[in-house]
C-alpha cells in the first residue's frame, strides 16, 4: 500500500494529548471515550506507528485532525488556542495534510450530521478569521521549508504538557515546540539540539534562540503555544 488516513500514528494520539478535560467524546469505533493523556503518550504512539510501517508510506499517508466520519477538531479541544497548536502538528509532523473543509475556520461538530454541516459560505461572519490566518501562515510554512516536507524527524523532549521535536533534512534544520499549557522554561541539556549560534524564531513568536553560557538551551514556557525555529 502507499499510504492510509493515518488515524493510528496521529489523529488518535494527538487528540489524546489535546482533548478538552470537559470534552467527552466517542474515540473512533472503539467503546470508549477518547482519553486525555500526557506528551509521553503521544510520543510512543507515534514512535511505535513509524517503527511499524515502511517511511515512505507515512510519508503519503493523510494526516488529518478529522474527516466527515469523526468530531471536529474545534470540538475536541474546545479553544482556538489549540485548535493552532494542533494544526501546528498537522503542518510540520511527518505526513501528507489533510484539511476537513471548514477546521480552518473553527467549524465545530460531533457526530453526524454534526461532523456533515457544509461549508458556510453564505456566512463569512460566522468564519474564525484568527484560525484561518494561522492555518494559512502554517501551510504556506511548510511550502517554504524543505525539512518539513522531506526531512526525517527526531525527538528531543515529550514530558506532560509539551513535545519538542526537530525535522531535518539535507538542507536544513527545524525545530518545532508545541505545548498545550504553561510548563515554566524548558531547558534541553547541551547537545540535544546542536544549536551553535542564534536561531531565527520562523512562526509563533519573535525570539530568537540562542544557547546558554553552558550550552543548553531554554524554550519559551508558556502555552499554550506552536512555536518554529531554523536551527541551520
Amino acid at each position: 500500500w502507499q499510504g492510509t488516513m493515518n488515524y493510528a500514528g496521529f489523529t488518535n494520539p494527538v487528540w489524546s494529548w489535546l482533548r478538552h478535560p470537559d470534552a467527552h467524546l466517542p474515540f473512533g469505533g472503539l467503546p470508549v471515550e477518547v482519553p486525555r493523556l500526557p506528551a509521553e503518550a503521544l510520543y510512543a504512539t507515534v514512535r511505535a506507528f513509524l517503527a511499524a510501517a515502511p517511511w515512505r508510506s507515512v510519508a503519503t499517508s493523510w494526516s488529518l485532525l478529522g474527516s466527515h466520519d469523526s468530531t471536529r477538531i474545534r470540538s475536541v479541544v474546545r479553544d482556538a488556542d489549540l485548535v493552532e497548536v494542533a494544526a501546528g502538528l498537522l503542518f510540520t509532523m511527518p505526513g501528507t495534510p489533510m484539511v476537513f473543509a471548514g477546521d480552518e475556520i473553527g467549524m465545530e461538530g460531533v457526530g453526524d450530521p454534526g461532523t456533515r454541516q457544509p461549508f458556510p459560505w453564505h456566512r463569512p461572519e460566522s468564519w474564525d478569521r484568527t484560525t484561518l490566518g494561522h492555518y494559512r501562515e502554517l501551510a504556506a510554512l511548510r511550502r517554504a521549508n524543505h525539512a518539513l516536507r522531506r526531512g526525517g524527524l527526531r525527538w528531543a523532549h515529550a514530558e506532560g504538557d509539551a513535545l519538542v521535536f526537530l525535522r531535518e533534512s539535507e538542507h536544513q534544520r527545524l525545530l518545532v515546540l508545541a505545548a498545550r499549557a504553561g510548563t515554566g522554561p524548558l531547558r534541553l541539556p547541551p547537545g540535544a539540539l546542536g544549536l551553535g549560534g542564534e536561531a531565527p524564531n520562523l512562526y509563533g513568536g519573535a525570539e530568537p534562540l540562542r544557547p546558554d553560557p553552558d550550552g543548553s538551551v531554554t524554550l519559551p514556557g508558556d502555552g499554550p503555544t506552536f512555536q518554529l525555529w531554523q536551527l541551520a
